[in-house]
This record gives structure tokens, C-alpha cells and sequence, in this order.
């Protein structure tokens, strides 16, 4: 089985590593010359890094990841919605929110995607949208 996945963010290239560990032959393909995903921090929250322990990537991700005071949603003004220091999140949800730098986890997957399977500086385009805008199928 193949599949091209179209773009190298953080969903395209987690599902290319899905898709590769189970089994497809995948190619990711993404316009940008170079893979650069820009942004600043991103938390990973407690289900996400237990997904990621099913494609064998958590203790990687624990290894880029630090988690600095308190966290939780604020308001627009700066005002806590929900505050936890990260034993408080361990103890409620099962798991600790993780933060890292964006650059650092779109890394992680372009490097568990098997060799030669990231392509950059390649568009994609739909050549054949069949009937009524639904993809051909054979």
C-alpha cells in the first residue's frame, strides 16, 4: 500500500509516521524549500503524548519537552481560567501537559519518517476530481 501525504506540519507529518508504522509505503511532500514549521511553544496535552506513545514517540517527546511553572487557559486580560502545576495535571489526567518549541516537535516526526520518505520544495494539485468533486477512485 502507498500514500502521499500532502504537507509537512505537525498533521501531515504525524500522519505520515502513522501511516509508515503501519505498514504503507508513504511519501510527505511539502511546498517549502526548507521544513521550517515557525511558531513558538506548543503544548502537547496528556492524550496526545499517550497517542504518541502508540506510534513509540512519547519518550522522545519527553526528552525535547520542559514544563516551567504553572499552566492552564487564560483569558484575553491575563486572568487564569484553570491553573495546575504539572504533578497536579499527572495526577488528574494521567500524564503531564508537555511543552516544547513547535520547530522541535515537527523535527521529531520528519525524523521518524522512514529515509527519503519527506520530500521538499514539492507542491501537490488534484488532477482528477471525478464526478461532482469527489476523487476518482480505480
Amino acid at each position: 500500500m502507498r500514500t502521499v501525504v500532502v504537507g509537512g506540519g505537525i498533521g501531515g507529518l504525524a500522519s505520515g509516521v502513522a501511516l509508515a508504522r503501519a505498514g504503507w509505503a508513504v511519501t510527505a511532500l511539502e511546498r517549502a524549500p526548507p521544513l521550517d514549521p515557525g511558531g513558538a511553544g506548543i503544548a502537547v496535552a496528556p492524550s496526545v503524548v499517550r497517542a504518541l506513545g502508540a506510534l513509540g514517540l512519547s519518550e522522545r517527546l519527553r526528552e525535547l519537552a520542559a514544563l516551567q511553572g504553572e499552566v492552564g487557559p487564560r483569558r484575553p486580560d491575563g486572568r487564569w481560567l484553570v491553573r495546575a502545576d504539572a504533578s497536579d495535571a499527572s495526577a488528574r489526567f494521567g500524564d503531564q501537559t508537555l511543552v516544547l518549541h513547535r520547530a522541535q516537535l515537527v523535527a521529531m516526526f520528519a525524523d521518524a519518517l522512514p529515509d527519503g520518505a519527506l520530500r521538499l520544495g514539492i507542491g501537490a494539485a488534484v488532477v482528477d476530481t471525478g464526478d461532482a468533486g469527489r476523487p476518482a477512485r480505480s
